[in-house]
């Protein structure tokens, strides 16, 4: 097949990787103008109807932003700006996506000056003497970093870091731009040659053999106690209704990592919830008494294996089978008996259409007494405190509310601390796909920025984050973004007025770990947006209804909750873990 140039005419290079974003579906940049980024976001005013500009109002939420943008469409999501505040502001977002495998774009200017970079232009980050090294810098923490120095080679580094981004185990992918790469222009008689994006992008969805996965179609049929363990890939590859069709095909369990939390819905008959560290009691049983394990798209780390507590998950005496794109992930931290290298969405699809024989209903009738013995022992979702009334509101009837007033369809996103396990542990996801969090790095100030993307992909459903005081004051200016970009999400920020985990944590030696007390509603009134200070249940119940009702502004819900040691972290840690 002849592939074409793609320019017929010469033209500005921001115009051309404003091209190369709309060509390849990515219809959203988040960032802030400054240094020479002026050129890029200068191109995008021709391009208003296909990719939108977002200006925030630091950048730690376009990072997070971008992460959240690229988990949840697949294409990857892009932070740009200039060069020294990517690296300073932008790394939690980048972080996540490194860490969870999220596709995103790192485009930043070096702002070096061009011919006078070696004197050490004023913020230059082309690593010359007298400036700072932006490659080093963010050498550690993205799959590739690559440097253009001209016009021909920003606009085909951007469409090879699409391509990198996507290609085998996702993740981000920074390009810098020299000055003088900037303020070039390119054409058809461009070197290298500029082809159409398209070209570079061809799908490529990895499989194992047939033979391959015929033989694990006979270890599972063999399986007297199987569970599938979900991790962070299904989402990655989109594959919940492959493994929900799994898991009824064989009356399989599944409980999912912290990574995969929201890739099964947990009112599912089958579901056990989150295993490990901060896994449900009923998730970690299940899962340390199962013969078979089937691992989806995890890296079975630490946390999600209680610190490798050989009582959850023992290669001595269980079938591990492990899926996973990046061949390094399988048999990582546990060797497995077998291993599954492909895409977790392909493989389950090409595993259904060899499986054509139906397992025999009479035969599956064990693994469903087994469950519900499970649940009859060790419960479900709920436990004493989630009912209670007490004030200040504990996080457990906090998170019970949600689960009872939020809309099924409702995308919820949480922070970092003590507000977050609570929600890993006890929030009942309704619906695959529709819940969220900092799973990878784990940082505070994630919610409100990744519920900012979670509206911007899909205006339809409502967006609750859910965050701590902590994290709320991390990420409030989102806030203004929201009212500027016109985002209506929902915050409920669990207001203690600590630092929640740290402050549990430290016993009678809290060092660092106290907040002040601050009416978060009447700061967000005070911004524009709508805001409900709520003590009691009711209160509770009543806010989250009338800001879900409110389609037009975002919402603030601040609730006054418990600092209690008997309601903390170690309520919600196992003792595997323990």
């Amino acid at each position: 097949m002849t592939t074409t140039k793609a320019l017929d005419g010469t033209i500005r290079v921001g115009e051309a990787i404003a091209r190369v974003l709309e060509e390849a579906e990515i219809d959203m940049i988040f960032g802030i103008i400054g240094g020479d980024s002026w050129m890029l976001f200068d191109a995008l005013n021709e391009h208003t109807d296909t990719v939108r500009a977002v200006l925030v109002r630091e950048e730690s939420l376009a990072g997070v932003m971008a992460e959240v943008y690229g988990r949840l469409t697949g294409r990857p999501g892009v932070v740009y700006g200039q060069g020294a505040w990517i690296i300073a502001n932008a790394l939690l977002g980048t972080l996540e996506a490194h860490l969870s495998s999220s596709p995103m774009l790192l485009l930043a200017d070096l702002t070096d000056g061009g011919h006078l970079s070696h004197h050490g232009s004023y913020q230059t980050g082309a690593g010359d003497y007298g400036g700072f090294d932006a490659r080093q810098a963010l050498g550690g923490v993205v799959k590739r970093v690559m440097v253009a120095h001209n016009g021909p080679q920003a606009v085909q580094s951007v469409q090879l870091a699409i391509k990198h981004a996507l290609a085998g185990e996702r993740g981000p992918i920074a390009v810098l731009f020299s000055s003088s790469a900037l303020r070039t222009k390119v054409g058809p008689d461009a070197h290298p040659v500029i082809y159409p994006t398209r070209r570079y992008l061809t799908e490529q969805r990895a499989v194992p053999t047939d033979a391959e996965l015929r033989q694990f179609l006979d270890t599972l049929r063999d399986a007297r106690r199987p569970v599938i363990i979900a991790g962070n890939g299904v989402r990655i590859s989109n594959a919940y209704p492959q493994l929900q069709r799994l898991a009824e095909r064989y009356a399989m369990p599944v409980a999912t990592s912290g990574g995969g939390k929201g890739v099964f819905p947990e009112v599912h008959e089958l579901a056990l919830g989150v295993c490990g560290t901060f896994g449900r009691p009923i998730a970690n049983a299940v899962v340390g008494q199962a013969d078979l394990l089937l691992v989806l798209g995890s890296r079975l780390a630490p946390p999600d294996t209680a610190n490798e507590n050989p009582l959850l998950v023992d290669p001595g005496r269980q079938t591990i089978i492990q899926l996973d794109i990046e061949p390094r992930n399988a048999s990582w931290t546990f060797p497995a008996d077998q291993t599954l290298i492909g895409d977790v969405r392909a493989t389950l699809d090409r595993l259904l259409a060899l499986d054509i024989d139906a397992p025999n209903p009479t035969a599956l009738e064990p693994r469903h007494r087994v469950l519900h013995e499970a649940r009859a022992m060790h419960g479900w979702f709920d436990v004493d405190a989630s009912y209670s009334d007490d004030v200040p509101l504990l996080p457990e009837r906090i998170v019970k509310l949600l689960n009872t007033t939020l809309p099924d369809d409702a995308m919820v996103t949480c922070d970092a601390g003590e507000n977050r396990l609570f929600m890993m542990h006890l929030f009942q996801t309704k619906r695959a796909g529709n819940y969220l969090q900092s799973a990878g790095i784990g940082g505070m100030g994630y919610a409100i920025p990744a519920a900012l993307a979670a509206k911007l992909v899909d205006r339809s459903r409502p967006v609750v984050a859910v965050c701590g005081d902590g994290g709320f004051g991390m990420s409030m200016n989102g806030l203004l973004t929201a009212l500027e970009q016109d985002i209506p999400i929902v915050v409920v920020v669990l207001n203690n007025a600590a630092l929640g985990w740290v402050y549990n944590g430290l016993g009678k030696r809290q060092i660092t770990a106290e907040l002040g007390h601050y009416d978060y509603a009447a700061i967000s009134r005070a911004m524009g947006c709508g805001g409900t200070r709520v003590e009691t249940s009711e209160q509770l119940t009543a806010a989250l209804e009338e800001a879900l009702a409110d389609h037009g502004r975002p919402w603030v819900i601040d609730v006054v909750t418990a600092l209690d040691e008997k309601h903390s972290f170690l309520q919600v840690t196992s003792p595997l873990a323990r």
